[in-house]
């Protein structure tokens, strides 16, 4: 029965039919996790206002075709976060930190296939998108996905 099931479920998915932005974004948070926890360190709580801020970049992203840290009106990703009310500090040492740090990932076509994994699997290759991710002082997350078309854009936020 199984084998007979695996054209159809295989035609489901590559229609992207079967999972929801939600659902990327759980899957997203659950291997940046699975990351940390291979690192020894604890894990990133969701924090829903991060979460609404990175989805909006990623809405934004898909809406004006840009992908960047930086949007065309010149917000990093601090600056779209005080623009929400929410500003990230963290003291290290005898400093204090300001900011929020974001990783970014984009897919299109098949490229989408499975891309909770690959996008987390591309951060941990990127020198800077590790840093963020394997980050001990970081305690919140949150992440966003947009769909347009064939294109999914994912913005994870830290704080």
């Amino acid at each position: 029965m199984r084998s007979l099931l695996a054209p159809v479920v295989a035609a489901i998915l590559a229609a992207g039919l079967s999972v929801s932005r939600r659902d990327i974004e759980r899957r997203v948070h659950d291997l940046v996790n699975a990351e940390r926890a291979k690192a020894r360190l604890s894990t990133l709580k969701t924090d829903d206002r991060l979460s609404a801020i990175a989805r909006a970049h990623s809405e934004d992203m898909a809406r004006r075709r840009f992908f960047a840290h930086v949007n065309p009106g010149g917000e990093d990703p601090s600056a779209r976060g005080r623009r929400a009310g929410y500003e990230c500090r963290k003291i290290v040492g005898d400093r204090i930190r300001v900011g929020l740090a974001e990783n970014l990932y984009e897919a299109s076509g098949t490229a989408r296939e499975d891309i909770e994994h690959k996008s987390v699997a591309g951060w941990m290759n990127s020198p800077g998108h590790r840093a963020n991710i394997l980050e001990k002082n970081y305690t919140r997350t949150g992440i966003g996905v947009a769909v347009a078309g064939q294109d999914v854009y994912i913005t994870q936020l830290f704080c």
